[in-house]
C-alpha cells in the first residue's frame, strides 16, 4: 500500500499487532558476516508505543511459544470487559467514564516457499470495542501486515512490507511517527500506512550493507488533526556495516526524509515540510549470548519550507535511536530504549490556544522517547508483563509563547494472563495514560484509567 507522495520520519518500521489494542513493532534485521554467509540479528527497532495491548502481546507469546511446535496459520478471539475512567481523554474536569466490552477475532499466516528461500507473512487483526456510556457507542479497528521475505543466495536478502491500521488511539495511529506523535485518541475513521522494503547484502568477508525505503502515509477525520498531522514520508536510507569482532560491528547510518504535510482545508500545513539529513555511526555488540546492544547516534539537519516573511527554523538537532535486549530466564526478558530526533506534533499550526504567532508557525517537535518492556513466566502458565513508554517534546516555533515549551506523554501497562489450556488463556490488564503541557490553557492536559478483564482462544 504504497502512497503517492513524498514524506519524512526517520527509519519508520512495519508493526506486526499481536493484539488489537496495541500495535508493536516489526524489528528490522541487519546482517552480521560470518564464513558461511549471513548470521542475522535484530538492529535498533523504532520507537513503539506501548499499551495494554503490548503486554498481552508478551504474554502471548510466552504461553504459545511453551505449547510448542509451528504451523503456517493460527487463529484467535478474544472477549473481555472494561472500564475506562476517560473515553473521550478530555481533561480531568470534563471526564465521562464508560464500562464496556471488546470483540478481538484474528488471523496469521506464515508461509515458506520454495524450501524456506521465500517466507510470506499476513496478519489481521479486528477490534470491536462498546462503550455502554458514549455518544459513539462503538469502535471499529482494523490492522493488516503483510511482509515477503527472500533470500537469493546467502549473500543477498530482501524484505518487503506493508502495515495498515484504522483506528482511533494514539497507540495505534502513533506507530511511525518516531515516537507519540498524536498523544490522545482521535475520534473518527482514521488511518496510517507504513510500507517499505530492506535489501541486505555481504559485500566482502567483514564489510554489508542494508540498503531501505520507507513510504508513510497518516489521515485523520477530525480536521484540527488534519490541519496538524495529515502527511505523506519517503525516507530512503543505507546502512553499511563493518564487523570488527566476531560479536561486533561498526557502520555509518545516512537517511534522507521528505515531508509533506496536507494541511487538508487550511492551506497552513505546508509550513511544516520538511526535508532532512539523517547522518550517524552505528554500533551493534553482543554482549553475551543473552544480552545484546544496539546504537545509533549523530545529527538531523531539517531544512524547513521557506516562506517569505515568515521565521526560518532550519537547523541541527539530535539524533539517537538505540535498544537493549536482555534474556535473563527462560521465558523472560527486559528490553530498554531511547530516541530523540525531530518529530509531528498534534498542536495546531497556530498554537494549541490560540497563541501562536502568523509569522512563526509551530514546525514540529525536538521529542525524546525513553520505553521499557518486561515480560516474565513465573510458571508455564502464569505469565506477566509490564511495559512503560514516556516522551518529552519541545515545540518549535509559535512565537514568544511557545516556541521552546514543551509537552509529555507517559503510557504504561501491566498484565497477568494464566493459560487454562492449551488453547485457552484468562488475562487482567491495567493501564494509564498521562498528557502535560507547559502551555496556558492547555485542553490536551488529561490522564486515563483503563482495566481489562477477558478470555483469549488461540488455535
Amino acid at each position: 500500500m504504497f502512497s503517492g507522495k513524498p514524506g519524512n520520519q526517520v527509519d519508520t518500521q512495519p508493526r506486526s499487532s499481536k493484539t488489537l489494542s496495541a500495535i508493536k513493532l516489526r524489528v528490522p534485521t541487519t546482517t552480521e558476516p560470518s564464513k558461511n554467509g549471513f548470521r542475522m540479528k535484530n538492529f535498533i527497532p523504532s520507537m513503539s508505543a506501548l499499551t495494554i495491548g503490548a503486554a498481552s502481546l508478551a504474554v502471548t507469546t510466552v504461553l504459545q511459544a511453551s505449547e510448542g511446535g509451528a504451523k503456517p496459520w493460527s487463529v484467535r478471539a478474544g472477549v473481555s470487559g472494561f472500564y475506562n475512567d476517560n473515553v473521550y481523554t478530555r481533561s480531568d474536569l470534563a471526564k465521562v467514564s464508560s464500562f464496556g466490552f471488546e470483540l478481538t477475532p484474528g488471523f496469521s499466516l506464515n508461509l515458506p516457499i520454495n524450501d524456506g528461500q521465500t517466507t510470506l507473512g499476513l496478519r489481521y487483526d479486528y477490534l470491536l470495542r462498546y462503550f455502554e456510556n458514549r455518544a459513539k457507542a462503538v469502535d471499529h479497528n482494523h490492522m493488516v501486515d503483510a511482509n515477503l521475505s527472500h533470500h537469493f543466495n546467502s549473500r543477498f536478502k530482501l524484505d518487503v512490507f506493508d502495515s495498515f491500521a484504522q483506528a482511533q488511539e494514539p497507540q495505534q495511529l502513533g506507530a511511525g511517527a518516531g515516537g507519540a506523535g498524536i498523544l490522545f485518541r482521535a475520534e473518527g475513521t482514521n488511518f496510517r500506512n507504513i510500507a517499505g522494503f530492506d535489501f541486505t547484502s555481504q559485500l566482502a568477508e567483514n564489510w554489508s550493507a542494508v540498503t531501505g525505503f520507507r513510504n508513510n502515509l497518516f489521515r485523520f477525520d477530525n480536521i484540527a488533526f488534519a490541519q496538524s498531522l495529515d502527511r505523506v514520508e519517503y525516507l530512503p536510507s543505507v546502512n553499511v556495516r563493518y564487523q570488527v569482532a566476531p560479536k561486533s560491528n561498526v557502520g555509518v547510518f545516512y537517511q534522507y526524509g521528505i515531508t509533506d504535510y496536507d494541511g487538508s482545508g487550511s492551506n497552513v500545513g505546508f509550513v511544516r515540510d520538511v526535508n532532512s539529513h539523517f547522518i550517524a555511526a552505528t554500533l551493534d555488540h553482543d554482549f553475551a549470548a543473552n544480552l545484546t546492544g544496539s546504537l545509533r547516534g549523530g545529527v538531523q539537519v531539517n531544512d524547513f519550507a521557506d516562506i517569505t516573511g515568515v521565521k526560518s527554523r532550519d537547523g541541527v538537532s539530535p539524533y539517537i535511536d538505540g535498544q537493549l535486549n536482555y534474556g535473563f530466564l527462560p521465558g523472560s526478558s527486559l528490553t530498554l530504549g531511547v530516541r530523540h530526533q525531530l518529530t509531528a506534533t498534534d498542536v495546531g499550526v497556530l498554537g494549541a490556544v490560540g497563541g501562536g504567532d502568523f509569522l512563526d508557525p509551530i514546525r514540529g517537535s525536538s521529542a525524546t522517547s525513553a520505553r521499557i518492556g518486561l515480560s516474565h513466566s513465573f510458571t508455564p502458565k502464569l505469565v506477566g508483563s509490564i511495559n512503560g513508554l514516556y516522551q518529552m517534546g519541545t515545540f518549535i516555533g509559535g512565537g514568544s509563547t511557545i516556541d521552546g515549551q514543551g509537552d509529555s506523554y507517559a503510557s504504561g501497562d501491566v498484565s497477568l494472563s494464566y493459560r487454562i489450556t492449551q488453547h485457552i488463556s484468562t488475562r487482567v490488564s491495567y493501564a494509564y495514560d498521562q498528557v502535560n503541557s507547559d502551555l496556558v490553557n492547555d485542553l490536551r492536559e488529561f490522564s486515563r484509567n483503563r482495566v481489562f478483564l477477558g478470555v483469549n482462544f488461540n488455535y
